[in-house]
């Protein structure tokens, strides 16, 4: 998921679908354990008997920084895709700003270039599963801990401007990343579509690989996936 030394700036490097999530950790880690305890305190992680417990979407993801295996409340090991993008987060060496979702992934410099593949792998498969209805959407989306907005919430940067979705829904995947998601119902004709907002300055927290799987990720747990 990280960019390798030689990749340009800017250019989006697809990432497969089998990756080695393992390397991927495995050059997280070092950083992780680095960090001073007031660092993992401010993204939102705790420790917890030997481990760092941190909340994401409705549980809480505790890694402990001998092995860097990650699990969530019940004690289960979550998949590599997880387990990467909380090492990843965790790994931050500054303090980025927080900032209300606002723009898509086309928006992010080097993300046009990938927006047809995002829309495809993001959008349209949460459109054809539990988001062809707006209830059940809403529904998933709650029990995930999200809010049911009117228009998004202001951050620390200021209110980000409504989508005019017919359900708009605000979600903390980690304590210092929100995204949003608004619906918009189709007709007889055009079936529902949708957009998921970003932070502005989300490639501050992730690199735009990782962007992806955690669109991706968000949109499994809503159809019912697990960590």
């Amino acid at each position: 998921m990280p960019k390798s030394p030689d990749q340009p700036a800017g250019r989006l490097i697809v990432p497969p679908r089998q990756q080695n999530y393992e390397e991927a950790a495995a050059k997280a880690l070092p950083a992780v354990r680095r960090q001073p305890a007031e660092q993992l305190q401010w993204f939102g992680a705790r420790p917890d008997g030997g481990r760092w417990a941190t909340p994401v979407l409705d549980d809480v993801l505790t890694v402990g920084l001998d092995g860097g295996v990650v699990c969530d409340s019940t004690g289960r090991v979550v998949g590599p895709w997880w387990r990467v993008l909380l090492l990843h987060y965790l790994s931050i060496a500054g303090r980025p700003e927080e900032q209300a979702p606002s723009v898509t992934f086309a928006d992010l410099p080097g993300g046009r270039s990938y927006a047809s593949v995002y829309q495809q792998r993001v959008i349209e498969r949460l459109c054809r599963t539990v988001g062809r209805d707006k209830e059940t959407l809403r529904k998933a989306g709650q029990a995930l801990g999200c809010r049911v907005l009117g228009r998004f919430a202001a951050g620390a940067s200021g209110r980000a401007p409504s989508s005019g979705g017919e359900l708009e829904m605000e979600f903390w995947v980690f304590p210092r990343v929100r995204l949003g998601l608004a619906w918009y119902g189709g007709d007889e004709e055009l079936g529902p579509s949708a957009t998921l907002l970003l932070p502005g300055n989300i490639e501050s927290f992730f690199w735009l690989e990782d962007v992806v799987v955690l669109s991706e990720r968000l949109i499994s747990r809503l159809a019912g996936g697990r960590f």
